[in-house]
């Protein structure tokens, strides 16, 4: 039996809401309620009608049988009641007045104050630089691009599984400086080029082999790409020739089957990055305007906010408000290993890969992200893996039927155990020392805050 609250209860007078066997029948709006006491027991009854959903201020007691999901709100209450609670999760901000009675673990969580690194993970079976990418940090695909020796361009594909790379079926052109899009079993890979020859074909990945599919209207490589296999987006490059004038501005938009025009960009430019969807695109950097940032709403692109590190033949991953652009050049003798994170209004400088590299590939999400071969200038086959903040837990409240008021027991280590006074403070303590909990704010609403090491400030919730 489960009491689930996903948002307010007030229980404050009798056990109006409950019949003689303890349990919760009928359905209802608004509050709850009741001073606790009858709530054990509680289970479902009628199937839906329970759980509730709004804040949940407690004045009295509540015990309850079997496990209690709070999702989303507060739970404000004396907390002598709650025995028998197990698990305990909670995401929000809990106020404790008085005393809990956990029989279980509970669990909080904090962020670090790192802004994320890169990591090194398993090496590309082929270097090569200029190459396409597509799916997320632990089921990439790579495809295509330019090495040594001779023929150059490969039509190699490999897939990552978040350790190594095998490989994959060839695609049926070989090129390089393409664009790329969708997932490792459903790629899309569009434009680029076989020189002379600057391509308009398209091709379709399916976990083990790629297929034709319909052909860009404009020739280009050196463009960007962004989307799905079944709604895609390729935007500027270069259409024919070496000189200025062949820079493009337009864009189109795949529907599985076929390209179709869409909104040219405020900005030409080739050796551009792209991230997000056919209707939420992003376009960053390029050449001639390396610190351009453009965003696509499915008809028009408007400008965003300028990269920090102006840079072309960078690699890109995410979406419109969540993206990050990594490596790249400012000049032919100056590669860059800088990344930045994009919010959907401005760029933040990010942590710098471990190897400086241009015309890499990319996969993932702004939070776990995948930069893949690349040159500096040789010809490169590391792959690096980018994790934002990572989430630490700690334990407490790990001993059964301990009543602990006004305190946070914590455990997680093999040879310190501590009890720590949440006495109410107003201000942060002073100096720091890593590992402190303190509680600060007035009386029944103060939150409770961790130090891990003695300089960053974490707001503690329940997991």
């Amino acid at each position: 039996m489960a009491l689930e609250l996903t948002g307010s209860i007030d229980i404050t007078t009798g056990a109006a809401f409950t019949d003689q066997d303890g349990r919760y029948s009928g359905s209802f709006s608004g509050s709850f309620v009741g001073d606790g006491s009858g709530l054990t027991g509680v289970s479902v009854g009628g199937g839906s009608d329970f759980p509730y959903t709004g804040s949940a201020i407690i004045s009295g007691s509540l015990e309850v049988e079997g496990p209690v999901t709070i999702i989303s709100g507060s739970l404000r209450g004396q907390g002598s009641g709650l025995t028998e609670v197990n698990p305990f999760p909670y995401e929000g901000q809990a106020d404790i007045i008085g005393a809990l009675k956990v029989d279980g673990a509970g669990e909080f969580n904090y962020l670090s104050s790192s802004n994320g690194a890169w990591s090194a993970g398993g090496d590309m079976n082929f270097a090569r630089t200029g190459l396409g990418g597509a799916g997320t940090q632990n089921a990439a695909l790579a495809f295509e691009g330019y090495s040594n020796p001779s023929p150059y361009q490969r039509a190699y594909t490999e897939e990552y599984n978040g350790s190594s790379w095998s490989v994959g079926g060839d695609l049926n052109t070989a090129r390089d400086e393409l664009a790329g899009a969708g997932t490792q079993n459903a790629g899309l890979a569009f434009g680029g080029q076989d020189p002379p020859v600057i391509l308009t074909s398209t091709e379709e990945y399916n976990g083990s082999s790629w297929s034709i599919g319909g052909a860009l209207n404009i020739c280009r490589c050196y463009l960007g790409g962004a989307g799905t296999q079944n709604a895609g987006l390729a935007f500027g490059g270069q259409c024919g020739g070496t000189t200025p004038t062949c820079i493009v501005s337009c864009t189109e938009e795949y529907n599985g089957s076929s390209w179709s025009a869409g909104g040219s960009l405020l900005c030409a430019r080739i050796r551009l990055a792209g991230a997000g969807t056919q209707n939420a695109g992003l376009a960053f950097g390029g050449n001639p305007v390396a610190s351009c940032t453009e965003e696509y709403n499915g008809v028009s692109w408007e400008q965003g906010g300028a990269l920090p590190t102006p840079k072309y033949n960078a690699g890109g991953a995410g979406i419109q408000n969540a993206a990050l652009a990594f490596a790249g050049w400012t000049s032919p003798t100056v590669i860059l290993a800088t990344s930045e994170k994009y919010n959907g209004t401005t760029w933040s400088t990010s942590q710098n890969l471990a190897t400086a590299r241009m015309c890499p590939g990319g996969a993932g999400q702004q939070n776990t992200a995948l930069a893949f071969g690349g040159s500096s200038p040789g010809f490169r086959s590391c792959t690096e893996e980018y994790n934002a903040d990572t989430c630490y837990r700690k334990h407490f409240y790990t001993q059964q039927n301990t009543v602990y008021a006004d305190q946070l027991y914590v455990s997680g280590s093999s040879t310190v155990e501590a009890v720590f006074n949440l006495a109410n403070r107003t201000d942060t303590p002073s100096p720091l020392t890593a590992g402190t909990v303190w509680q600060s704010g007035s009386a029944g609403a103060g939150c409770l805050y961790f130090t891990p090491d003695g300089s960053s400030i974490c707001k503690i919730s329940f997991a």
